[in-house]
This record gives C-alpha cells, sequence and structure tokens, in this order.
C-alpha cells in the first residue's frame, strides 16, 4: 500500500495551476492507494456546487486534471475547518481509490469556531483493504506551544475516536519538529504512536520544511513537520520526501511525505 500526505497551501502557491498539474501527474504515475491533504483551500466567495464544496475547492481542480493523466476513479471527502488568510475555507481532504466505508469529520480541539485558526478540523475515514478495516485520518495540528489549546490532548482525541482494534494511520501536519525539537516529538510518541519513518526500512532524512513558512517564521533550518504515524507495529518498506526538488519539483511550501507499507 502507498500512502502520501501533502500540506498543499492551496491557491497560496505561485504557479498555482502548474503545481497542480504537477501533483496530478505524478499521483497518475505514483499510483497512491491513499492521500492526505491539509489546508485544501477554496474561496469564501466562490459558489457552491455540492454540499459545503465550492467551484474553486483546490481538490476539486485537482480532480480535474488527474483525469488527465489516470482513469482510475477516486472518492474524496472534504471538510471546512475554519477560515484562512481572511478569504479562504481552509480545509482537510482524504483522496483514496477504494470506497469510503465510513466518513467522520470532526474537531479535535475545544475551539470550534471557523473565525479561529486554532480550530481544528479532522477527517477520519474507514476503507476496506485485503478484507480489514483501516482507519485513516488526515491531520492538521496546532504548535505545541498554543496559547487556546493544548496540543497532545488534541491528538488524544484523535487516536481515541473510535474504540475498534483497528489498524489505524495518521497522516499529515504535526507542526512538531522531530529534528530540533526532539521532546515535543517525542510526546507524542509517548502517546502511543509510531512513526513509520522510524520503522522504515530504506529512507531519506525526512525533512518536509527547509526554511521560514506561516507559524515558523523566526526558523530558517531543516524541519521535519509532516509525518505518517501508525497505532501499530507494521512493516514499512520506505519512506520519502517528495515534492522537494530533488523527488520531483515544489508544489507547496511543506513538500509531501510518502510511504510504502506492507499489510499482512
Amino acid at each position: 500500500m502507498k500512502l502520501l500526505t501533502l500540506n498543499t497551501h492551496a491557491w497560496l502557491e505561485n504557479d498555482q495551476l502548474e503545481k497542480i498539474n504537477i501533483l496530478a501527474r505524478t499521483i497518475a504515475e505514483k499510483d497512491y492507494d491513499l492521500i492526505a491533504f491539509q489546508e485544501v483551500n477554496q474561496s469564501i466567495f466562490s459558489k457552491k456546487v455540492h454540499g459545503d464544496i465550492k467551484k474553486d475547492n483546490y481538490l476539486l481542480v485537482l480532480i480535474e486534471y488527474l483525469k488527465k493523466y489516470t482513469d482510475q476513479s477516486y472518492y474524496y471527502t472534504w471538510s471546512n475547518s475554519h477560515i484562512g488568510y481572511g478569504r479562504y475555507d481552509e480545509g482537510i481532504a482524504i483522496l483514496s481509490k477504494y470506497p469510503l466505508k465510513k466518513i467522520d469529520s470532526f474537531y479535535c480541539t475545544e475551539t470550534t469556531t471557523i473565525f479561529s485558526i486554532e480550530s481544528r478540523k479532522i477527517i477520519g475515514v474507514t476503507i476496506e483493504y485485503l478484507g480489514e478495516n483501516i482507519e485513516f485520518y488526515s491531520c492538521h495540528i496546532n504548535l505545541p506551544n498554543s496559547k487556546k489549546e493544548n496540543q497532545l490532548e488534541n491528538i488524544k482525541n484523535i487516536i481515541n475516536r473510535t474504540s475498534e482494534n483497528n489498524l489505524k494511520f495518521f497522516l499529515g501536519d504535526f507542526n512538531t519538529d522531530a529534528i530540533n525539537n526532539e521532546q515535543d516529538y517525542n510526546n507524542i510518541l509517548n502517546l502511543g504512536l509510531k512513526d513509520t519513518y522510524n520503522m522504515a526500512r530504506k529512507k531519506d532524512s525526512g525533512v518536509t520544511v527547509e526554511k521560514n513558512i506561516d507559524g515558523w517564521k523566526n526558523s530558517f533550518s531543516e524541519k521535519r513537520l509532516d509525518y505518517i504515524f501508525t497505532n501499530k507495529e507494521i512493516l514499512v518498506e520506505e519512506s520519502n520526501v517528495i515534492f522537494n526538488g530533488i523527488n520531483k519539483d515544489i508544489v507547496s511550501d511543506h513538500y509531501g511525505l510518502e510511504v510504502t507499507i506492507q499489510i499482512k
């Protein structure tokens, strides 16, 4: 199984449509089974096309580009977390080759108003793979020093969202730097999570941000902020950073993280 997570920084990138095209072409080439996206934006002023999804929703545009490169049909879900940059519905999303047996959109934070960036919506889905129900969560977490939210309590809310003993994956931007803030990173692992990067037989540096970005304005060092965590020991064949200018062109202010795992 191939997984990808990417904070898209949607509609805030230069040459945005070309970067969407690069992403679509790579998704078709790599044939990912499931992708978790964060900062999947749409204009607050755009027209709704179905449900809460609007015409310029980044995910919808990406899916249209995908049709140029593959006949693969995808199942998807998107949910708004809060208003970003004063002009976007800033949401999270999951794209899957497999039917979504269950979709669970919920706030992991105590703050639940769209007018606060402390509000963090999570999307959880359940798919069936080789006869096994597996849960996946797309996560965009507050920083460890958030003034209004307890990061670890927020993550606990995701881990404990269901009581089933399913294999679970938690993908996304956890806003915690394993390279320069090792204690904050270990605090997350101590919740019972396992980092697929650590379990990978083959891996690279794991660096997903190389400069200062929103939320990390004063940090110019290399950072590992994006993760694919799991709740069980599994066989991880490979963990790679992608869209970093070396392994595919850059498409966002975050690089993507892809893993190849074996289920059973």
